[in-house]
């Protein structure tokens, strides 16, 4: 089945096409295509493309739910798919527990490397028991590539796809097709795992990354969406978009801010003058 394209640009409907040949291609005959899927913008663009290319009953979503994703993005990133609105095709989430990782729980420079290889490797033998021996497919575009990032070594040797990429899809043409085609996050802050707030070396536990989604939590409800907190040993280092700078500093705002945090033992709370860039 495919799609009719988007009033899009030349280039980015000549990449569509090239996406849509490579899902044909990763699609065997006996298997569903699967998707590794975080519920942000990139893998939500592979999956509904997939979708309308191979039909949603050959699709399938494979969403790794641990510790590491607060339980709020965890139900978003569902209904993104299943919901009354969603995708369609069928989701799974699959259960991981990192804690009891050794190599992540340590948090070395390779911890991503680690945590990448454990998770897709637990996605690939879920699809192997589900009889669907198509590759695994993973959201990373060409921006990904220019960064540090270990994880992407851990994609190469488990031979994992990344048609995004060889579509030679940066994120802002992500960004640009998901509007386009009527998802809703396609604007969303881009995110990373909670263990990405915590400083090389210091040691993971659940207490600390609970206390991490909460203090996000407190933030995001007071409208600072996509911000980041990092926490040292009696401060805080906040990160918050930076159209909101001037909101987090304001007069009207410090005060409430400043007690929640000395409330759970911060005695100073940082602000990354730079702000966060939501592309």
């Amino acid at each position: 089945m495919q799609p009719s394209l988007p009033a899009v640009g030349t280039d980015l409907t000549n990449k569509l096409a090239r996406l849509q040949e490579l899902l044909q291609t990763y699609r065997q005959a006996d298997g569903k295509a699967c998707i590794a899927f975080s519920g942000g913008v990139d893998s939500t663009l592979l999956l509904r493309v997939a979708c309308d290319t191979l039909g949603p009953e050959n699709v399938m979503a494979l969403h790794a739910v641990s510790c590491l994703i607060p339980e709020h993005d965890l139900n978003k990133a569902e209904r993104l798919v299943s919901g009354p609105d969603g995708i369609g095709c069928s989701y799974r989430a699959v259960k991981v527990q990192p804690l009891r990782w050794r190599e992540f729980v340590a948090n070395t420079e390779q911890r991503c490397y680690f945590c990448k290889k454990r998770i897709y490797s637990a996605l690939q033998t879920e699809m192997r028991q589900g009889g669907h021996p198509a590759p695994l497919l993973d959201g990373t575009n060409t921006d990904d590539l220019l960064e540090h990032r270990p994880g992407l070594l851990a994609i190469q040797e488990l031979s994992v796809r990344t048609p995004l990429a060889q579509a030679r899809f940066n994120k802002k043409d992500i960004r640009s097709l998901a509007r386009e085609l009527g998802l809703t996050n396609w604007n969303q802050p881009s995110n990373s795992c909670l263990a990405t707030r915590i400083a090389v070396h210091q040691k993971i536990t659940r207490a600390l990354l609970e206390r991490i989604a909460q203090a996000e939590q407190f933030l995001q409800n007071k409208g600072f969406m996509g911000c980041r907190v990092k926490p040292e040993q009696h401060s805080v280092a906040v990160q918050v978009m930076t159209s909101d700078l001037e909101k987090f500093v304001a007069e009207s705002s410090r005060p409430e801010i400043t007690e929640y945090f000395e409330s759970r033992g911060f005695n100073k709370v940082l602000l990354d003058i730079q702000g966060r860039d939501k592309f």
